[in-house]
């Protein structure tokens, strides 16, 4: 998510998107190389970054807090994984038009009233919990709406960021801190701590989700300047989202990425929809320690959000995406193949290793490719892609998983991402990436 800013003075300079794009520094600086970056990040970006852990803080709690819900309420795999399901399924519809709002309106405003609407929603969801109203229907409305609102609020995150680092020389460093962040609230502190509080007192989890979310809203008020895309001009929604389907399709290494970016979000997706079914019947794990082993995943990525930018210095950008894909596809493999909770957390710590490596990569990959006005208009094509490939793959691996175990969504997924692991090396080499960032930030700097 997070965007890089120069060295030397940006914190002094308006947090601005429409500022003027940053050179390339002439003969190929550190900060044109991965992971090499100045001390700190700068004052803006500290904001920012406080203000997203606080909301990642929420949705950990969150997502475990509404499983657990949800499986006292029905233990019908396929009921269960169309909880999932309705998690996506606002990416396929509104992630493109998220984006257009995103290119459009201030980012920093948008967020604030996304974080508004989220808040509420959770608070809605406490009050039914509190009474004991709760259903699987309302389950259902709620994870609808805080879909809805994630097409948009993660969208303007990742948009503000370059504005709020300056540098893009230093994405991977940047994507590496805020996804540690992410990773530490997410999985570290959010599941135990939502686990916990749900065996003592359901509505005290959703409780403090919604406290997190509303904390997020205030700390976002304290980020100054604006943070709107340079091209001002009102080009209607449709034109709008015309252009940018076109850059994605006329550029040939964004193809490439959305390529395995659609089967990994599919089989993703198939895995770890029934994952607190799965822990519970198949390993063994108490319903008050789901939340710790999460951590054992939560362990891998956050190592491998801190490890990202200097395995892709050592190794290159195009065979670091490679390798993340191969060593997912085995940790699913490995995880299907045990009914140990020990090995099992093993290999899920080893697939967590290799997404965050794949996540900070190609994030940072895809900021550095797309022009800040098409920005949030490309993350959500990526977001309709990824995220619309998910209901899908959530409710596959629910019917695997009714015909033939729990384990069987888990070798499948492994199976498919192993598939395209063998398209990842050929087409993700280190020659054709360099070579689309190169022409990228010569387009950038008026000299391509």
């Amino acid at each position: 998510m997070a965007r890089r800013r120069q060295a030397g003075g940006v914190d002094d300079a308006p947090a601005s998107a429409g500022a003027a794009p940053v050179q390339r520094r002439p003969g190929g600086s550190a900060a044109d190389r991965p992971g090499v970056a100045g001390s700190g990040l700068g004052r803006n970006f500290n904001r920012l970054w406080a203000a997203a852990a606080a909301g990642n803080l929420g949705d950990g709690i969150y997502r475990v807090a509404i499983a657990l819900l949800a499986a006292r309420l029905t233990s019908d795999p396929v009921a269960f994984s169309a909880l999932t399901a309705l998690g996506y399924l606002p990416w396929l519809v509104l992630g493109l038009p998220a984006g257009a709002l995103v290119d459009r309106y201030d980012r920093r405003r948008l967020a604030l009233l996304v974080g508004v609407v989220r808040t509420s929603a959770l608070a809605t969801l406490l009050g039914a919990v509190a009474l004991d109203r709760a259903s699987l229907w309302l389950l259902y409305t709620v994870v609808v709406v805080l879909g809805a609102c994630e097409t948009i609020y993660d969208n303007t995150l990742i948009s503000m960021l370059p504005a709020a680092v300056g540098d893009r020389g230093r994405l991977e460093t940047a994507n590496g801190r805020l996804q540690g962040a992410e990773l530490l609230a997410q999985s570290f502190v959010g599941p135990p701590l939502a686990s916990a509080l749900f065996a003592l007192l359901a509505s005290a989890a959703f409780g403090l989700n919604a406290a997190c979310y509303a904390l997020a809203v205030l700390l976002l008020l304290a980020l100054p300047g604006t943070f709107r895309a340079p091209d001002e001009r009102r080009t209607p929604m449709v034109r709008a989202m015309g252009q940018a389907l076109r850059f994605v399709r006329g550029h040939e290494m964004h193809r490439t990425i959305l390529s395995v970016v659609l089967v990994l979000g599919f089989a993703n997706a198939m895995a770890t929809a029934l994952i607190v079914l799965w822990t519970r019947e198949v390993l063994g794990v108490p319903e008050a320690a789901f939340g710790f082993f999460v951590l054992t995943g939560a362990v891998g990525a956050l190592i491998g959000s801190q490890t990202a930018a200097p395995v892709a210095r050592r190794i290159g950008r195009g065979r670091t995406m490679a390798l993340s894909a191969v060593v997912t596809g085995l940790g699913m493999l490995l995880a299907g193949a045990t009914r140990s909770p020990y090995v099992a957390g093993a290999a899920w710590a080893l697939s967590g290793w290799a997404i965050l490596l794949w996540n900070v990569i190609y994030g940072s990959l895809r900021q550095r490719l797309t022009p800040d006005p098409l920005l949030g208009r490309t993350i959500g094509i990526y977001r309709v892609v990824a995220w619309g490939a998910m209901p899908l793959g959530a409710l596959v691996g629910g019917v695997l998983a009714g015909i033939g175990g729990l384990r069987a969504p888990f070798l499948a997924a492994g199976v498919l991402t192993l598939a395209i692991s063998v398209y990842a090396v050929l087409r993700l080499t280190n020659a054709r990436v360099e070579a689309a960032i190169a022409e990228a930030d010569a387009a950038a700097s008026g000299t391509a």
